[in-house]
C-alpha cells in the first residue's frame, strides 16, 4: 500500500506517522519552509519522498524572486519526485485567481524543466466551480502531460482535462462520505491504471476514523472503499495503486 500525498510536518509527531507498512509515502510541502521540513522527512525515512512547492493559499508568495529562487533549489535535491501541491482554491476567497495562475505558471515550467510532475490542489466554494474552470484552462494552456489531481473534488469538465493530458487521478478520505456522490461517482470512471490513493493527513480523515486526525496508515481505508465502488477485492486493486505510485513518482519498484 502507498499514500501519494500526505502532510507529515503537520502531524503531531511526524516520524511516528511513517507507517514502515506503506511501501512509498510522499510528504508534500506548502510553502518554502514547510518544503524544507519536507525534505528533511524524506532524507530520514528509505519509504518516504518529498514534494515542493507553494499552495494557492500561500500563492502570493510566488511572486517574490527569493522564494522563487529557494523553490528551484529545493526542487534540485535528493528525493524529490514532484512539484506542488500548486493550483487554485475559491473556497475562502474567490478574487485569487490571478496571483494563483500566476504561482500555477511558474511551477508547471518547473516541473517541465526537471521532468517532474505537478501536484494540482482544486477547491471550488460551494455551488460554484470558478477554481474548476481556471484549472481546466491553467492544464490545457501549460500542456504537460505529467501530473496528478490530488483530491479530485469530482468535476467532470477537469476529469477530461487531466485524462486528455495523462494525468493521474488521487481520491483522499473525502471519498468513503455520505456526501460523497459525485467524487465516488467519478471514482469509478478513471481508469484503472490512472488512479491513486492518498491521505492528506491531517485533513480528511476516511470513514471509519472521521472525527480523528489523519496518519497515512488510514489510506487503507480509502483503498479499500474504492475497490468497493470499483466491484473489485482490495487485494486485487492494491497492486494497481502501488504499482501506478511507483510510475507517476518515478520509483523503483
Amino acid at each position: 500500500m502507498t499514500d501519494s500525498h500526505t502532510h507529515l510536518d503537520r502531524l503531531e509527531d511526524p516520524a511516528a506517522g511513517v507507517d514502515p507498512e506503506l511501501k512509498a509515502i510522499v510528504t508534500v510541502g506548502t510553502d518554502p519552509d514547510r518544503n524544507e521540513l519536507a525534505l528533511g522527512l524524506a532524507a530520514s525515512h528509505p519509504n518516504v519522498w518529498a514534494a515542493v512547492g507553494i499552495h494557492p493559499a500561500e500563492a502570493t508568495l510566488a511572486s517574490e524572486a527569493s522564494v522563487r529562487q529557494r523553490l528551484e533549489q529545493q526542487a534540485r535535491a535528493p528525493k524529490v519526485v514532484a512539484i506542488g501541491e500548486t493550483g487554485f482554491d475559491t473556497h475562502w476567497d474567490d478574487t485569487q485567481l490571478e496571483p494563483q495562475r500566476a504561482a500555477f505558471d511558474f511551477q508547471a515550467s518547473l516541473a517541465h524543466e526537471l521532468d517532474l510532475p505537478l501536484i494540482l490542489h482544486v477547491r471550488d466554494r460551494q455551488g460554484t466551480r470558478s477554481a474548476s474552470e481556471a484549472a481546466c484552462s491553467a492544464l490545457e494552456e501549460a500542456g504537460w502531460g505529467k501530473g496528478i489531481l490530488h483530491c479530485f473534488n469530482g468535476d467532470e469538465e477537469l476529469l477530461r482535462t487531466g485524462l486528455s493530458l495523462g494525468w493521474y487521478v488521487s481520491f483522499a478520505g473525502n471519498l468513503t462520505y455520505r456526501s460523497a456522490a459525485v467524487i465516488q461517482a467519478a471514482a469509478t470512471e478513471v481508469p484503472a491504471d490512472r488512479l491513486l490513493v492518498e491521505t492528506d493527513a491531517p485533513f480528511l480523515t476516511p470513514e471509519p476514523h472521521r472525527g480523528k486526525r489523519n496518519r497515512p496508515a488510514f489510506v487503507r481505508h480509502t483503498a479499500a472503499f474504492l475497490a468497493q465502488l470499483r466491484g473489485l477485492p482490495l487485494d486485487e486493486l492494491e497492486p494497481v495503486l502501488d504499482a501506478n505510485t511507483f510510475s507517476v513518482f518515478g520509483l523503483a519498484p
